[in-house]
C-alpha cells in the first residue's frame, strides 16, 4: 500500500506546481525597478520610450493605463494638476507590472498576450551534503525569461512598427525584474520535488490546515511590502519612490557599474541562481513554517541589491537602445554643461540637509585633481562612464530651469 499512496502524492505535488501562477515580485518589486530604470534613462529614451508604448494594439490595454489623456498637459492649470513627466513615469512603472495584469483569464482579448514561461527560466540542482550539485540533464522550456529578452532586443532594436515594439518594451521592463527575483532562476530537487520545485512554489510556509497556502516564492515575491509595509493607504509616489531612493542610496550606481554586463541576461540569470542555490534554502528555513526575523532580513538586504541592480541594467540597456544616437549619452564626449536633479549640497561626508535640487553641471571642471567633487553617470558608446562634477547653479523651479536651458543653448537636460 506504501508505494501507490506514495506515487499518488508526488503525482498531487507535481499537479500543484503546475497549477502555481509563476509571479515575480509583486507589483511594488516590478515599479521600484522600472523607477530605477526611468532615473538612468536620458531625455529622448523616456519620450521615445513613451511614445513606443502609446502605440501598442489597442487590445493589450496600455494605453488604458496612462492616468489622463496622454497628449494631454494641464500642469499648468491653477488646480493643483500633475506634471506630465510625473504621470510619464508613473505610466513606465506600471506598465513593468503589464505582464502579470494580463494574466486575467476573463479578459480574453489581453488574456492572449500572456506567456506563463516567460516569466523564468529554471537552473535544476540539488543539494548534496551542503553542495550545490547541477542537474544540466533536466530540460527548460524552449520560450523563458533569457530566450525572450534577447529576442525582444533585438526587436526594439529593429525597424518594427511601434505596435510590435510597445509589447517588446512591456515585456522587457518587467522580465527586467522577474530575472532578477532568485527564484526565477531556481529549480531545486528534491526526494518530494524530483521535477524541481517550481521557483519555491511547493515550498509551502503555512502550517498543514492553514487556511490560505503561502510558499517560499511568494514570500519572495512580496518581501518589500513584507518588510516596509505600506502606511495611509500612501500613493505609490508617497510610498514607493522614498523606498527606490534609499535602496539607491545603499547600492549607488557608481559601485555597481562594473556588474551592468548590457545585454548579458544569461549572466544576469546566473547571478539570480547563484544567490538563490547558496543563500535562499539554510536549514534554518523549514516546511510548513513561517521563515524567521533574521531570514526575513536577510532576504530584505538581497532584495534590496537585486532590485537596484536590475533597475541599473534596464536603464543602461534602454538608453543605449532608446537614446538619441547622435545626443550627449552616446557621443565620445559629454557635454560640458548638462541640467540634473542631484544631491545639493554634495560633499564627501554627504550632510544632512543635502535633498534632491535641479542643478547646473559643470562636467568640464577645471581643476580635476579635486578629490572632493561628485560624481555623475553617464553613457559613452554603450558604456557608463563616470564624471566629476561642479554645481554651477540652482535652480528653484523646473520652470526657471528649462527658460535657462533655452536662454544658455543647454541641450542636455533631464530631471
Amino acid at each position: 500500500m506504501k508505494k501507490p499512496i506514495m506515487r499518488f502524492l508526488l503525482l498531487s505535488i507535481l499537479l500543484l506546481a503546475a497549477s502555481f501562477p509563476v509571479f515575480a515580485w509583486d507589483d511594488a518589486g516590478h515599479k521600484l525597478v522600472a523607477y530605477i530604470a526611468w532615473q538612468q534613462m536620458s531625455p529622448e529614451a523616456r519620450e521615445k520610450a513613451i511614445k513606443i508604448l502609446l502605440n501598442a494594439p489597442e487590445d493589450s490595454d496600455l494605453n488604458a493605463l496612462f492616468p489622463t489623456p496622454p497628449d494631454l498637459d494641464i500642469s499648468t492649470y491653477p488646480i493643483g494638476a500633475r506634471s506630465k513627466a510625473s504621470k510619464q513615469r508613473d505610466y513606465f512603472m506600471i506598465v513593468a507590472y503589464w505582464a502579470d495584469i494580463v494574466r486575467d483569464r476573463k479578459l480574453a482579448n489581453r488574456y492572449k498576450y500572456h506567456h506563463g514561461t516567460w516569466h523564468y527560466l529554471d537552473t535544476y540542482w540539488r543539494d548534496a551534503n551542503g553542495k550545490v550539485e547541477m542537474l544540466p540533464e533536466m530540460e527548460n522550456d524552449k520560450e523563458n525569461a533569457v530566450e525572450r529578452l534577447f529576442f525582444f532586443d533585438k526587436v526594439l532594436r529593429s525597424d518594427e512598427k511601434d505596435a510590435e515594439k510597445a509589447i517588446a518594451l512591456a515585456w522587457v521592463l518587467h522580465l527586467a525584474g522577474d530575472i532578477h527575483q532568485p527564484l526565477h532562476a531556481s529549480g531545486r530537487v528534491t526526494e518530494t520535488e524530483p521535477k524541481g520545485d517550481a521557483g519555491g512554489n511547493t515550498f509551502l510556509l503555512s502550517p498543514k490546515d492553514a487556511p490560505r497556502k503561502e510558499n517560499l516564492h511568494w514570500f519572495w515575491d512580496s518581501i518589500v511590502v513584507r518588510t516596509v509595509p505600506r502606511k495611509n493607504d500612501a500613493s505609490d509616489a508617497e510610498y514607493l519612490l522614498p523606498i527606490a531612493k534609499t535602496m539607491m542610496k545603499k547600492y549607488p550606481l557608481s559601485k555597481m557599474q562594473d556588474r551592468l554586463a548590457i545585454g548579458k541576461f544569461d549572466q544576469w540569470q546566473q547571478e539570480s541562481f547563484q544567490v538563490a542555490s547558496t543563500k535562499l534554502y539554510p536549514n534554518t528555513l523549514i516546511r510548513n513554517e513561517m521563515p524567521s526575523a533574521a531570514y526575513n532580513k536577510m532576504a530584505f538586504g538581497i532584495a534590496e541589491e537585486q532590485i537596484a541592480i536590475a533597475g541599473y541594467r534596464l536603464g543602461a540597456w534602454l538608453d543605449q537602445i532608446l537614446g538619441n544616437p547622435t545626443g550627449a549619452q552616446t557621443s565620445e564626449n559629454p557635454p560640458c554643461k548638462i541640467i540634473r536633479k542631484v544631491n545639493y549640497p554634495v560633499t564627501q561626508t554627504n550632510p544632512s540637509d543635502s535633498k534632491l535640487e535641479i542643478c547646473l553641471l559643470n562636467l568640464c571642471p577645471a581643476d580635476k585633481g579635486k578629490v572632493a567633487r561628485p560624481m555623475y553617470p553617464m553613457m559613452v558608446k554603450g558604456a557608463m562612464k563616470m564624471f566629476e562634477y561642479d554645481v554651477e547653479k540652482v535652480f528653484k523651479t523646473a520652470k526657471e530651469a528649462r527658460d535657462y536651458a533655452e536662454k544658455n543653448g543647454v541641450k542636455d537636460i533631464g530631471f
